[in-house]
């Protein structure tokens, strides 16, 4: 326990995925209600990568967090089966749970022996929707995109597919079926469907982001979905009623899930006992299918109308028109009344037969607080714009009165454009909060570049950035040393680890390391506040070395920050563990002062000098001659900077290839060095583009430095046996020492005295 309350885990697949954050959702609200704490872990697909091809590569580093579940830390552990195991056998499956003996397990989605379970009954939605499309819609060539083919929940959605079509006399055949990956990638899948299926007038979706790239491909074709092609999706993600048209799909019922999951688990902890449950799934019928908005015809039996219900009696019916995909739901009775007191206040007007106006304000005010309440966390504002866009398709099939119409009208219109207004500014708040939280979690990487060896100034910096983060609090445990991990994420946990530094309500601390049994990571004298939280726990790793884990107490809205402050707090540790080895490799130096010298002679030369002719780089050079005009020692004293490049490099490499190229770059700067003395200074610092340095002590010294490199060309070419012409163009300035010379000003100005020189080079030069 901590806090004197009840630590709760669930193991789930990736925060950014929609069913997984769903489920949290439920969880924590449930957790909320319960006091308890919501310890989350969330990792990828056990045996199998993600199905981001971009980032799967070490993805099975955030499975290796599983393992820091223990009897010690959790009194009860959910486990997301159908999330993170679906391509597991059952025995495997049994393999992973035997690392949590000890602690009591509830699983999801799928039921496994010894294991009590909450689950959705999938079938039911599917076959619901399927038998929509061919009993309502009479749809005769119904397509199939389903996930991948080795995918429990994709095999099961397809199995329902094929019979229920052959139950209806429907023929199912190969060419109307085709696999995606679950994810909105799926443009080219549905393409290739359609191009096999020209007279396919229905799709089903085995998730909802596929039906996302299966819109765009529609719409691409010039298919107008809803009218001449129905589509249908599963899952009943939140982008599904933001699609246009909004989405039918199969609500599995996922927050219920994670809501009940948590009461089973604190009954599994206190009392060792609980009962499985399954749930229905539900067919929720939108525009994409070719339903049409609701009427009151759809609502009431032939001969009666709506408006001559009893108020309480119209509400009834509109609830369970309205509301019925939720009806089910943990949430359904508070948002229901909620939104009641608005339907109320609407039908006693539409009923009233007097000329009584709308309490605008009075309703405006109260959708409000709902956009603004965490109700939308559950219903999001989406559904609400739809629930009301539903309301007015109803009122305006009601015989109203002219008055009355232009009056409802009106208020719409005032609600709708309240939704919109919200929407627009609850966009521009995340877009807003998610730039800031980019901002801080790159801060943390700059920070740590900028501080380099100071750890206390690194950690102190870190941590001012995560309280900017929406963490109530945050804390950072390291290895000894980088460690790396098998590519299924299996491992096993060292016995301690080091909190390096950490905040919450009560503390703030950095500076030495403590050290902290595994076990102990969640709860510990550290980590101790009054009040409940929801945990997240992350690893932190660059590529296959795994550094720690993060560990962040905020809650399922501000998961969306999780992973990037992860992912930058493992390029600070890889950074600062270079630091550290470096140090040590810094230390083993200082004890052979000769082996010190001779590496770094040798470091000094490569890194200084020209790889294919031998004589200064660009780097080796102006380090040299800065060093020299800038001496004090020197000061008053006569140089010249030569400037030259070969004529015509491009002519040789394009005629006779780069290794003839090669040859006449190491010639010229064969030919400069023997012009100069032993002790000045030629470099290379660009392709065919050489500099030279030298003090001089007589007028001449320029004259005849010009006339051998000019014999010097002289000879190179006549003994060569090259058919071409290896010369330069040379320009020269000539200045005294001063300190107030840089090394660009004399380099331009020989350049200008170069470009004079090429005026005389030849037309070609080709012998």
């Amino acid at each position: 326990m901590t806090n004197n309350r009840l630590n709760i885990g669930i193991f789930t697949c990736h925060i950014d995925n929609d069913y997984a954050t769903e489920v949290c959702k439920g969880a924590e609200y449930a957790a909320k209600e319960l006091d308890c704490n919501l310890i989350v872990f969330p990792g990828m697909f056990l045996n199998a990568s993600f199905y981001d091809p971009a980032n799967q590569l070490y993805d099975y580093q955030y499975n290796s967090i599983f393992y820091y579940a223990h009897p010690e830390c959790l009194d009860a552990l959910i486990i997301s089966v159908g999330a993170i195991s679906s391509l597991l056998s059952e025995k495997d499956m049994n393999s992973f749970l035997s690392h949590f003996d000890g602690i009591p397990i509830l699983t999801l989605e799928e039921k496994l022996p010894g294991y009590p379970c909450i689950r959705t009954d999938n079938s039911r939605g599917m076959r619901d929707a399927i038998e929509h499309l061919i009993k309502e819609h009479k749809r005769k060539h119904i397509c199939f995109v389903a996930g991948k083919d080795d995918n429990t929940d994709s095999n099961l959605r397809l199995k329902i597919y094929r019979e229920v079509l052959s139950e209806n006399g429907l023929s199912v055949e190969d060419r109307m079926i085709i696999h995606g990956d679950f994810a909105e990638y799926c443009q080219e899948e549905t393409a290739q469907l359609l191009d096999v299926n020209p007279d396919a007038d229905a799709i089903v979706f085995a998730n909802d982001r596929m039906a996302i790239g299966g819109y765009a491909e529609l719409k691409s074709r010039g298919i107008r979905i809803g009218e001449t092609m129905s589509v249908i999706g599963f899952d009943d993600s939140p982008s599904s009623v933001n699609m246009d048209p909004p989405l039918t799909t199969v609500n599995i019922n996922s927050c219920e899930l994670g809501f009940r999951a948590v009461y089973a688990a604190v009954r599994l902890a206190q009392t060792g006992n609980m009962k499985s449950e399954t749930l229905d799934s539900r067919l929720i019928n939108r525009l994409s299918c070719c339903c049409h908005l609701c009427t009151e015809s759809d609502l009431i039996d032939a001969g009666r109308h709506l408006l001559d219900l009893d108020i309480p009696d119209i509400i009834d019916i509109l609830d369970g028109r309205l509301f019925g995909e939720i009806a089910d739901s943990f949430f359904a009775s508070k948002v229901m009344s909620a939104y009641n007191r608005i339907l109320i206040d609407i039908v006693s007007v539409i009923k009233s037969d007097i000329d009584t106006e709308y309490p605008q304000n009075k309703i405006i005010d109260e959708l409000k607080c709902i956009l603004e309440s965490d109700l939308t966390d559950f219903y999001s504002v989406q559904k609400t714009a739809y629930m009301f866009r539903e309301l007015a398709s109803i009122f305006s099939s009601c015989k109203l009165s002219a008055a009355k119409s232009l009056q409802f009208n009106r208020l719409n219109t005032t609600i709708t454009n309240t939704i919109s207004l919200f929407i627009s500014n609850q966009l521009y708040n995340t877009i807003y909060e998610n730039k800031m939280m980019g901002w801080s979690s790159i801060y943390i990487t700059r920070d740590t570049l900028t501080y380099g060896e100071d750890l206390g100034k690194t950690y102190t910096s870190i941590l001012h950035k995560l309280q900017g983060l929406n963490y109530e609090g945050a804390y950072i445990y390291t290895y000894d040393d980088p460690v790396r991990i098998t590519d299924t994420g299996s491992w096993i946990v060292p016995k301690s680890v080091f909190l390096q530094a950490f905040f919450n309500p009560n503390n703030c601390q950095v500076g030495e390391s403590r050290r902290v049994p595994s076990v102990e990571i969640f709860d510990n004298e550290y980590t101790y506040y009054d009040k409940r939280f929801t945990s997240v726990i992350v690893p932190i790793f660059t590529n296959e070395d795994h550094h720690g884990v993060f560990i962040c107490n905020t809650d399922v809205a501000h998961f969306s920050s999780i992973y990037s402050t992860s992912l930058q707090l493992g390029a600070a540790l890889k950074y600062m563990s270079l630091l550290r080895e470096q140090n040590i490799t810094q230390e083993q130096l200082r004890m052979s002062l000769n082996e010190i010298h001779e590496k770094n002679e040798l470091l000094n030369h490569l890194s200084t000098s020209d790889e294919l002719t031998g004589i200064y780089n660009r780097r080796g050079f102006m380090e040299r001659v800065e060093y020299y005009i800038n001496i004090p020692s020197n000061c008053g004293m006569k140089a010249i900077l030569l400037f030259a490049d070969m004529d015509s490099l491009k002519v040789v490499n394009d005629k006779f290839g780069h290794k003839d190229g090669d040859f006449a770059l190491k010639n010229i700067a064969n030919i400069l060095s023997q012009s100069f003395g032993p002790h000045d200074v030629i470099g290379r610092i660009g392709g065919d583009e050489f500099v030279c340095f030298a003090f001089i002590d007589n007028s001449d010294y320029v004259t005849e430095v010009q006339r051998k490199i000019k014999d010097f060309s002289a000879e190179l070419n006549a003994t060569c046996g090259k058919p071409y012409f290896i010369e330069m163009s040379v320009g020269v300035t000539e200045f005294v020492c001063d300190g107030e010379q840089t090394i660009e000003d004399l380099l331009s100005q020989a350049d200008t005295a170069l470009y004079s020189n090429k005026r005389y080079k030849r037309m070609s030069i080709l012998k």
